[in-house]
């Protein structure tokens, strides 16, 4: 009988561990700039919101992420959305100027996360209107482009809105000291995969040699959520 006690206290032992070992899912690596785990969007509409990010980030340097899972559970969309935010560093370095649209599919949910340096632009109010008038109504129909493309519509309205937020100044690339057959093949190859990717391959570089995802930005914590 005693022995009997024995295994069964084991056995209830690892019961109550196991749930603790795998309770926090792991967030998913994310890279620039829509990322669909769960297959709502063609390759077509993720090519059409990913080119809106790729010019919004042009312009003002603003990064905006869009994910799509199909669930946060089990530590639920408001900690799920910023332990993503913070892993993935959406935004730049020093600026936090990341934007994460996050919809929780099974979960019926969504989030949208600010970091930092967008919150003067981007307060709660301001984003949860923007979630219940575009995200809301078109998830409800199970439209996922519609409601994620007005929503980073309407995001990137009010980004670019802002008196000089837009860079016009452009990007300085440093070039190394080579030969000069070796800089005009390089070149030659850099505006041929330039003019291919539409100039975001400066972009993948950029992201390459940094982290190989955004630029490092952190979460405010602001934000706000709803349900579709």
């Amino acid at each position: 009988m005693t022995r009997m006690r024995e295994v069964l206290a084991l056995a209830l032992l690892v019961a109550l561990a196991l749930p603790t070992a795998s309770a926090t899912q792991a967030v998913p690596e994310i890279y620039l700039y829509v990322n669909d785990f769960v297959g709502v969007l063609t390759l077509d509409e993720i090519d059409a919101l990913d080119n809106i990010c790729y010019e919004l980030d042009s312009l003002t340097s603003d990064e905006i992420a869009i994910v799509i899972v199909e669930t946060t559970q089990p530590e639920g969309i408001d900690t799920f959305a910023v332990e993503l935010f913070e892993a993935s560093g959406i935004g730049k370095e020093g600026d936090d100027n990341g934007v994460l649209v996050l919809v929780s599919v099974a979960e019926e949910m969504w989030r949208i996360e600010v970091g930092y340096g967008l919150e003067g632009i981007l307060n709660d109010a301001k984003v949860g209107t923007i979630g219940r008038e575009n995200l809301e109504p078109y998830l409800a129909t199970g439209d996922y482009y519609a409601g994620v493309f007005y929503t980073l519509e309407a995001l990137v309205n009010e980004l670019i809105s802002e008196p000089g937020r837009i860079n016009e100044d452009g990007y300085d690339i440093e070039l190394l000291r080579i030969d000069y057959w070796q800089l005009a093949l390089a070149i030659g190859v850099l505006v041929g995969v330039g003019i291919l990717t539409r100039g975001r391959v400066f972009f993948w570089i950029g992201a390459i040699l940094t982290r190989g995802r955004f630029g490092g930005g952190r979460s405010g914590g602001g934000g706000a959520k709803g349900r579709f």
